[in-house]
């Protein structure tokens, strides 16, 4: 059976857009449940289908008209999604990277000052991404619901330089963890430190995915 012409625009356009699927999900239903209102209209008005799906098609717009505005919401949304999972992580390990350490049954030597110098750096930078990841969901979503347009090299450029940041804080955790477990090998064995490397590992793929959304609808 021939797709209808309402059909084929609204698959062009979601070939076109990049961004959260769910959101998109709900854009593309609504623009359908638009387009199938218009043509409706039109066929009770007396005009054929054909004609009513052309004429309801041309009033919603071309891809290249609509896209941009499509387009430019769901980056928007996936880089303020992004920002609060950054909150919510580093909110959460800030709690849990206590708890690994609480209790544990063993001693040694006293931490060199590279340890504790790497380890201030890593509190700082995940400080930072905590403000940056704040400020800016908050910016977007006032931006948002005041209409104000967001440039994508903005979100673009912004998603990079919070994503740079964020590597930095991945590769000084994971080699403050090796440090660890060598200074202490009875880490190695500690269930808290077992379960917080295996959940920090999963945060981490979790704010990955999250970038990787974002730098794709940008």
């Amino acid at each position: 059976m021939r797709a209808s012409l309402v059909d084929q625009h609204l698959r062009l356009l979601d070939r076109a857009l990049s961004g959260p699927a769910a959101l998109k999900r709900r854009m593309l239903t609504e623009a359908r449940d638009g387009l199938d209102d218009a043509v409706r209209d039109l066929r009770e008005a007396g005009q054929p289908l054909a004609v009513a799906e052309h004429a309801a098609v041309a009033e919603f717009g071309t891809i290249s008209q609509v896209a941009p505005a499509f387009q430019a919401e769901l980056a928007a949304s996936a880089a303020r999604v992004f920002g609060l999972r950054v909150v919510a992580v580093f909110a959460v390990s800030a709690i849990c990277s206590d708890l690994m350490w609480q209790g544990a049954p063993w001693t040694g030597p006293q931490p060199p000052t590279a340890y504790l110098a790497l380890s201030a750096g890593v509190d700082w930078l995940g400080r930072l991404s905590v403000a940056a990841g704040f400020l800016g969901s908050v910016a977007l979503w006032l931006a948002t619901r005041y209409g104000r347009p967001v440039s994508p090299r903005l979100l673009r450029t912004a998603t990079i330089a919070l994503a740079a940041v964020l590597t930095l804080v991945a590769v000084s955790g994971i080699t403050l963890y090796g440090w660890s477990a060598e200074m202490w090998t009875a880490a190695l064995t500690w269930p808290p430190m077992i379960v917080g490397g295996i959940a920090m590992t999963a945060a981490a793929t979790w704010i990955a995915r999250a970038a990787a959304t974002t730098l794709r609808a940008t």
